[in-house]
């Protein structure tokens, strides 16, 4: 029963310290962020363009990761089906050499 226990508030401590770490990483993305948006703000004159600059990065770096792994799901689901197909193909003419075997009409 003390080694459940332990093992127990083993885990709740790793579940803690990752959620801590994740929080910190958070946190340490939106402030280099801020910085970012800050120091640019200070080369063009403008925290609005700064800002819409860092914002269409951003945007466009979610649209790249999105279609490239998009491209190999579609590679993967298109894999699948082709393999479903011919499984059918070899299913269907198996169940048409069963009915020449035994006589009966296609």
């Amino acid at each position: 029963m003390a080694v459940n226990d332990r093992s127990s508030s083993s885990a709740k401590e790793l579940a803690l310290a990752l959620g801590l770490f994740l929080v910190s990483i958070f946190g340490a993305m939106l402030a280099a962020v801020a910085a970012l948006i800050i120091w640019l703000g200070e080369r063009l004159g403008s925290m609005v363009v700064a800002a819409t600059v860092v914002a269409l990065f951003f945007s466009l770096l979610a649209v790249v990761s999105y279609l490239l792994s998009l491209r190999e799901a579609v590679a993967r689901f298109t894999t699948q089906m082709e393999s479903l197909s011919e499984m059918a193909d070899l299913v269907r003419r198996g169940y048409r050499w069963f009915r020449r075997l035994f006589g009966g009409e296609e």
